[in-house]
């Protein structure tokens, strides 16, 4: 089995990175190569030193944010990957992730993990989603059509379901718009058997806290 795991990396804190490939390098898992849209990220190759022990497949590119998941994405198609795992370069993932979404893989085409919640503070929420969802719940289209919770950091996708795709440059929730054609004809499965450390700071796009509150469906 062919196993990619697509990220886009930006002018970004370097901490980041080596949270983002220390959690890729201690997955139980290890046979997967790690799929990387850098658009502007300078001396990338000090961290491909470092992790050598992974195997980084380094795409420069420079686009919107839309264009750059679009051209990752289809990289990982043509290059006829059986699996595409996501995860965003600023977060970092426990290390059954890959081993745990292989497994939900086997019988369902999309795979939805938890997201624990932090910040340079600490922990803000653990199990974000079990707080509402219970493990191993199994949904499709008529339950993501107003509410978000398929993420490009928590997901993980059987790419025989996936042609390639062309993403508007003007679209903000490249997750959404995914996850919305997918789930029209397939079903998706929600597991808190494994974590996405999903990092709250300013440069987020969706998840922020807002008045107390994390913006995700529930609380607009």
């Amino acid at each position: 089995m062919n196993i990619a795991f697509l990220t886009t990396i930006f002018p970004m804190q370097e901490k980041f990175l080596i949270d983002f490939f220390n959690s890729l390098k201690n997955q139980t898992y290890k046979e997967f190569d790690i799929v990387v849209v850098n658009d502007g990220y300078k001396n990338f190759g000090k961290i491909k030193q470092k992790f050598s022990e992974l195997r980084i497949i380094e795409l420069p590119f420079s686009s919107t944010l839309a264009k750059n998941r679009e051209y990752g994405i289809n990289y990982c198609i043509e290059k006829k990957y059986d699996v595409l795992i996501f995860g965003d370069s600023d977060d970092y993932f426990v290390p059954n992730r890959v081993e745990k979404v292989l497994e939900k893989l086997e019988h369902y085409n999309v795979v939805v993990n938890d997201l624990t919640l932090f910040d340079e503070n600490g922990v803000l929420c653990e199990k974000y989603f079990s707080h509402r969802l219970k493990n191993n719940f199994v949904f499709d289209y008529e339950f993501i059509k107003n509410k978000n919770i398929c993420g490009l950091s928590n997901t993980a996708i059987n790419l025989k379901i996936l042609r390639n795709i062309n993403i508007p440059d003007n679209i903000i929730g490249v997750d959404w718009f995914l996850y919305k054609q997918l789930l029209k004809h397939n079903q998706a499965i929600f597991t808190n058997e494994t974590i996405t450390f999903y990092r709250q700071y300013e440069n987020n796009t969706v998840g922020l806290k807002n008045d107390g509150k994390f913006k995700f469906w529930w609380e607009n």
